[in-house]
């Protein structure tokens, strides 16, 4: 029994020594980020892509036939991304590939803008926040670094004792996706330079297809009675948020009236002053000007009250609605750098499983002088809800009564 307790001990002195490396080698490392890069949605961007590019070598060296999976991947992410299902082998590395450091960096300036119009939720009870076609979860980091930054979830000690005041839950129907974002968040919390972990589910998520979605979960227990014997115990579990975020979700105009009921019934399952927030590409193209249109139809003029209350959703007009970063600015490079860095490795010992229009096009993204202009658009609706008036005029007349 001693000898398993020394090794245990050993084991956990020779990790602490292991962190404390990585945390001395980071802050030596982040003296050298360019000046943008040294905020601390910059450090925590650096960390984020270092455990990321990390990660995917990692899964190349341990299974040659994983690396060979996501090169075979590389053009039907890049072409096909919104006919794939995402359940085959290899999109969900190759997706975090291509897109995870960009849509992270994407949702923190999301995060920004609505935090600078008031309208990222906050208060003293727990936040909710239900993210839609998660994928590999790169809003849910972006989010978890907003709260703990906002909540002062810094010294890791503290943190990981108490609860946090949010919890993520998200919508995602790939089975790779849940397995990928399971894995990844188990890595990054244990290799994460800093100790400061990201509080988002490693679980598989509460809804796994948004298609009929129930926010009244009937849960069935079997509980133990007197007798000894087992009976079946049914209750129903309710989910309310105070932030629901489609991530690059809703793409089509058919897919959007396919989910009228479900996307109503994200707003009526809103809390008071909730945030429902889509994010996606620019209006530029007519196809994603007839999204936006369809689900502002969908969910404005629609009555989301109860019988105590009456609510609806309103839309909020946010300038700019439509965001963006270039490809040359010290994020894009970072991104560049990153995508270069794991397809160099990639190429070199797969070439033969990446499509020649994948090579064409990831070459020419990781050249040094190339740019472009990242953008994307938002929509916001906020939910209102008001006591009925009758029930005002109802609880004055019972409180009257009583003093009489």
């Amino acid at each position: 029994m001693n000898k398993y307790l020394l090794r245990y001990n050993y084991w956990r002195v020779e990790r602490s020594v292991r962190r404390a490396a990585r945390s001395v080698w980071f802050e030596l490392a982040t003296l050298c980020l360019p000046y943008t890069l040294r905020t601390s949605s910059g450090k925590r961007f650096e960390e984020l892509g270092s455990l990321l590019e990390d990660y995917l070598l990692d899964q190349m060296n341990r299974s040659p036939e994983a690396g060979r999976e996501m090169a075979s991947q590389l053009l039907n992410v890049l072409k096909n991304c919104d006919t794939i299902t995402y359940n085959e082998p290899g999109t969900g590395n190759a997706y975090a590939l291509l897109h995870f450091l960009d849509r992270y960096h994407r949702f923190q300036l999301t995060f920004d803008l609505l935090t600078r119009h008031k309208l990222m939720p906050l208060k003293h009870t727990v936040i909710d926040v239900l993210d839609i076609g998660t994928g590999p979860g790169p809003s849910m980091f972006a989010l978890s670094d907003f709260y703990c930054q906002r909540f002062g979830y810094v010294d890791t000690s503290r943190a990981h004792r108490d609860r946090p005041r949010f919890r993520i839950d998200y919508v995602e129907r790939s089975v790779e996706f849940r397995h990928w974002l399971h894995h990844f968040t188990e890595y990054a919390n244990f290799h994460a330079p800093t100790g400061r972990h990201w509080y988002v589910p490693y679980h598989h998520g509460t809804f796994g297809d948004f298609k009929a979605i129930d926010f009244d979960e009937a849960i069935t227990s079997w509980d133990q009675d007197d007798d000894g014997d087992y009976a079946p115990t049914t209750y129903i579990r309710h989910h309310r948020f105070d932030l629901v975020i489609f991530s690059n979700f809703l793409t089509t105009r058919p897919q959007v009236l396919q989910f009228q009921k479900e996307l109503r019934d994200c707003a009526r399952f809103l809390r008071h002053n909730g945030i429902l927030l889509v994010v996606g590409a620019t209006t530029t193209s007519a196809k994603y000007r007839q999204v936006y249109d369809t689900i502002s139809e969908i969910i404005l003029g629609q009555g989301y009250g109860s019988r105590n209350f009456t609510a609806w959703c309103e839309r909020v007009n946010v300038e700019p609605h439509i965001l963006s970063y270039q490809w040359g600015d010290p994020y894009g490079e970072r991104v560049k750098r990153h995508l270069g860095a794991v397809y160099s490795v990639l190429e070199a010992r797969h070439h033969e499983a990446v499509a020649d229009a994948a090579t064409r096009i990831l070459n020419a993204s990781i050249k040094i002088d190339y740019n472009r202009t990242n953008a994307w658009q938002i929509l916001v609706f906020r939910k209102i809800a008001r006591p009925r008036r009758k029930n005002r005029s109802l609880k004055r007349k019972n409180v009257k009564t009583q003093v009489s």
